[in-house]
């Protein structure tokens, strides 16, 4: 259960709630994470050092409050699941009119 928590396993529920929500947010046109004030270097340098603090969190406890979208995840899948949603809607849209 705890490596769930650090990331190095997932549940299929929580794959789902995340595709579903950025899904909604690519559809609505919001940035996927947020939008930051930092510069990049500095968004860069906070994900570089939090990435496994968790780890290392009894030792030196390390929180990572800077918005930035270095998360390591393909976003491309959140993008075709909304053209293909789009789609989908468009479509259903045109046959019932």
């Amino acid at each position: 259960m705890t490596l769930r928590f650090y990331g190095m396993s997932e549940n299929a529920r929580e794959v789902q709630m995340d595709m579903r929500e950025m899904v909604d947010k690519v559809k609505a046109g919001q940035p996927l994470y947020g939008v930051s004030t930092l510069p990049v270097d500095v968004q860069g340098m906070a994900a570089r050092q939090s990435r496994y603090s968790a780890l290392f969190f009894a030792v030196l406890p390390w929180f990572n409050f800077v918005n930035h979208n270095q998360h390591g995840v393909d976003t491309a899948k959140y993008y075709q699941q909304a053209e293909r949603e789009l789609e989908a809607e468009r479509l259903g849209k045109s046959s019932s009119s």
